[in-house]
């Protein structure tokens, strides 16, 4: 190679390698731009603050629990294989109260924050605990709060203890006193109807929780009302075609849960053929009842015998 050429090839070089270093200046000066605008814009004082919610404050060790009142519920017809007590309780802190339910075990080991498998039983067995007032969260703005609680027990003795674990102060039930008949919860409003000659009965609703759809089980988060229906006496192939709830605050239709869905309690019996002696229920999902917490109405029913709904005056309990 002679030394002209050799001389333009390290020129070349030379270049080359002065591009590449330009390039990589540009680019990581390019970088240190983008990083400088993304942090001014991060940091402009004009720009809204994102604030993040910090959800609820831990219980406090200073919160005070004492008991206001009490009433103990006895069964004396269903088989329940427990009572239970509605304590009224008062709950104290200098701050506003948020306080674990775990906090509270009674003292046969039951957990006030693990009670839904009591209430759903008394539920499905036609026991209205919600017109009680109890809560399943204790949390308040203000520092002194008092709040309903739901406890079951099983104990046959005349004496129920309920601990706190958080300063292992503990609350006394006599059992032997405060009595109430749980009977007093049951929804027992009951009306006969005739379609021709087809006569049947009409309980007010309940609560329904276990759900069964196309025979697979599921606990419904929306509470799913429950109009028993029992057949004394039908006719020839009667059947209810449709149903469906009138509220009489806003005219809002409730329709009738399809025939696919049925409780652990009682079958659908929308669209099937009406048996003497028999008995099934209608379901309504009430999806707008925290809403609007008026919730009488009328219950309107199709029969296959008729071309008239049939109206009912009720309450969806």
């Amino acid at each position: 190679m002679s030394k002209k050429r050799k001389v333009r090839v390290d020129r070349i070089i030379i270049l080359v390698l002065l591009g590449l270093l330009v390039t990589v200046l540009l680019g990581f000066g390019a970088y240190k731009l983008i990083d400088y605008l993304i942090n001014r814009s991060e940091s402009d004082p004009n720009k809204p603050e994102v604030i993040v919610n910090p959800g609820p404050v831990e219980t406090n060790d200073d919160v005070k629990v004492s008991l206001v009142d009490y009433e103990v519920y006895r069964s004396q017809e269903d088989n329940f294989e427990f009572n239970f007590i509605i304590a009224e309780l008062n709950f104290k802190a200098k701050d506003p109260i948020s306080f674990d339910l775990g906090n509270l075990q009674t003292s046969e080991k039951i957990y006030l924050n693990n009670v839904s498998k009591y209430v759903n039983e008394l539920e499905e067995k036609g026991y209205k605990v919600s017109k009680l007032g109890v809560v399943n969260n204790v949390a308040s703005e203000k520092n002194d709060y008092s709040c309903k609680l739901f406890i079951p027990y099983t104990t046959t003795s005349s004496s129920l203890r309920l601990l706190n674990s958080k300063d292992a102060s503990m609350i006394q039930f006599d059992l032997d006193a405060k009595q109430k008949d749980i009977s007093t919860l049951k929804f027992n409003t009951e009306q006969q109807i005739e379609v021709g000659n087809t006569n049947v009965t009409v309980s007010s609703s309940y609560i329904s929780t276990m759900m069964i759809h196309n025979g697979e089980r599921y606990t419904s988060n929306i509470p799913v009302y429950t109009f028993k229906i029992n057949v004394n006496k039908v006719e020839g192939n009667v059947m209810i075609t449709d149903a469906k709830f009138i509220r009489n605050s806003n005219d809002e239709i409730i329709s009738c849960m399809l025939e696919d869905y049925e409780s652990v309690q009682d079958k659908n019996c929308l669209g099937k053929k009406l048996v003497e002696g028999d008995n099934g229920a209608l379901f309504f999902e009430a999806l707008s009842r925290e809403d609007n917490p008026d919730l009488s109405g009328s219950l309107m029913l199709m029969f296959s015998n008729s071309n008239d709904w049939v109206k009912i005056p009720t309450v969806l309990e």
